[in-house]
C-alpha cells in the first residue's frame, strides 16, 4: 500500500469516506461514487478557448484552456463540497482525470511545471486550504512534473471576484495578482496554470500574464469545470 492509500485508509477510521457528490459513505479507497461520475457532462467546446460559444481568441493571454466537465449539475455540487465542505476527493479525482487528458492531448511532454492560482490569505484561513493548489499538487503528481506554489501571489484588500460582474471581474483580476518568487527562473518554460471553474476567464487571463511576464513561453489554463452556454443560445 502506497503513503497516498495508507492516509485515506487511516483518515477513514476517523472521518468516514463520503462522495463529494452525494454524500454517501464511501470505502476508504473511492474517490466519487458511479452514480454521481455519471452525472458529470462532458465538455462539447472549443479545444483553444474552452468555451461555448468561442470566447474572443485575441483576448487570451493563456495558450490554450483544458477543462473536464460543465460547471452544472452534480459538477457544481461537488466543486461547491470542494470549496466549502472540505470534499477534497473532487480535487483528487478531478487531478487524476486533468492528468489522463494531458497526457492523451500531448500537453504533458511539452510542459515543465505545474502552479495554480493563488488564493488570498483571508480566504484560505477560512476555508483552510486553497482549493485550486489541491487541483494542482494532483496534476503534477499524475504527470510526474514539479509543482511550483510560489510562482504567483494574491493581493489581501481586493473584492472577492464571485462578487462582480464580467467587466468587474476582468478589471479586478488584473489588480489581484502578481508575480511571486522571482528567484523562480521560468523563462522559456511551459507551465500548466490549475484552478477550479473557468467562467469569463479574467482569472485565468490575469495568471497567465504573470506569467508570461516572468519569461514563460506557453501557459495551459487547467481546470475541473467551464461554463458554456446552450448551443440554441
Amino acid at each position: 500500500m502506497d503513503l497516498c492509500k495508507l492516509r485515506m485508509y487511516l483518515t477513514d477510521i476517523f472521518l468516514p469516506n463520503r462522495c463529494p457528490g452525494c454524500g454517501k459513505l464511501l470505502t476508504w479507497d473511492k474517490l466519487m461514487c458511479g452514480s454521481c461520475r455519471k452525472k458529470l457532462v462532458s465538455l462539447d467546446v472549443c479545444p483553444i478557448c474552452g468555451k461555448r460559444p468561442c470566447a474572443d481568441h485575441s483576448a487570451l493571454k493563456f495558450d490554450r484552456a483544458v477543462c473536464l466537465y460543465e460547471y452544472s449539475g452534480k459538477c457544481r455540487e461537488a466543486i461547491y463540497a470542494l470549496k466549502y465542505s472540505g470534499g477534497i476527493n473532487f480535487a483528487i479525482y478531478c487531478g487524476k482525470e486533468l492528468g489522463k487528458n494531458l497526457e492523451e492531448q500531448g500537453i504533458s511532454r511539452d510542459a515543465d511545471a505545474v502552479c495554480c492560482v493563488p488564493m488570498s490569505r483571508k480566504k484560505r484561513r477560512r476555508r483552510g486550504y486553497n482549493h485550486a493548489q489541491l487541483i494542482a499538487r494532483c496534476v503534477a503528481k499524475e504527470l510526474d512534473k514539479p509543482f511550483y506554489n510560489d510562482l504567483l501571489v494574491h493581493s489581501d484588500n481586493l473584492t472577492e471576484h464571485h462578487r462582480l460582474n464580467a467587466a468587474k471581474r476582468l478589471e479586478n483580476a488584473e489588480k489581484s495578482f502578481a508575480p511571486g518568487n522571482k528567484q523562480r527562473d521560468i523563462s522559456g518554460r511551459t507551465i500548466i496554470l490549475c484552478d477550479d471553474i473557468y467562467t469569463t476567464g479574467a482569472t485565468l487571463n490575469a495568471c497567465a500574464a504573470c506569467l508570461k511576464q516572468m519569461g514563460a513561453q506557453r501557459v495551459y489554463a487547467v481546470s475541473i469545470a467551464s461554463t458554456v452556454q446552450d448551443k440554441d443560445n
